[in-house]
């Protein structure tokens, strides 16, 4: 009976490892679509995860947006480093692109981009994902869901697999 339950146990804990070996990258990450996150199989479809923080309502003034974001993210294959270009306002929407790529010390995480467009739903702010710009073999896009921005500085979370919060610094 122990050695059912030791070979019982050594394959749960492989399906755990398994299931956390996920990377994600923007996912832009992006995302989450972490995301971006880099699966066992390729994909180019937007992952259906929503940004698990609870943005504020209506506290995000969109005119303290556009500009140069950088900081990182953190997701399955650690931290990843960010760039978000937003752009002014186009009515509902704030584009922006999400670009990731490695940080000094992290793990060795491809470059890539995509488009994300800002909204805001059920009073949270979202930054949505759209497009690929770059796409790495096997990484999704990811979501942004923005908690604050204040004193220059954005914080939320990427909605993503294995995905938790990001924090960005504005430059321009």
């Amino acid at each position: 009976m122990l050695i059912r339950s030791r070979a019982a146990l050594a394959l749960l804990l492989l399906l755990v490892v398994a299931g956390c070996s996920q990377q994600v990258g923007g996912t832009a990450s992006a995302p989450e679509n972490a995301g971006s996150s880099r699966s066992a199989e390729p994909s180019s479809e937007p992952t259906s995860e929503e940004p698990s923080s609870t943005p504020a309502s209506s506290s995000i003034d969109v005119s303290q947006l556009p500009g140069t974001w950088r900081g990182s993210y953190f997701c399955a294959q650690g931290e990843t480093g960010l760039e978000l270009e937003v752009s002014p306002a186009e009515g509902d929407t704030v584009p922006a692109v999400f670009s990731f790529f490695p940080v000094e010390g992290g793990p060795p995480t491809p470059s890539g981009s995509f488009k994300v467009n800002g909204v805001e739903e059920n009073g949270q702010f979202v930054f949505r994902q759209d497009a690929w710009i770059e796409q790495p073999e096997g990484f999704v896009m990811v979501d942004l869901g923005v908690a604050s921005v204040e004193n220059g500085t954005m914080t939320g979370r990427v909605g993503g697999p294995g995905c938790d919060a990001f924090s960005l610094t504005k430059e321009n």
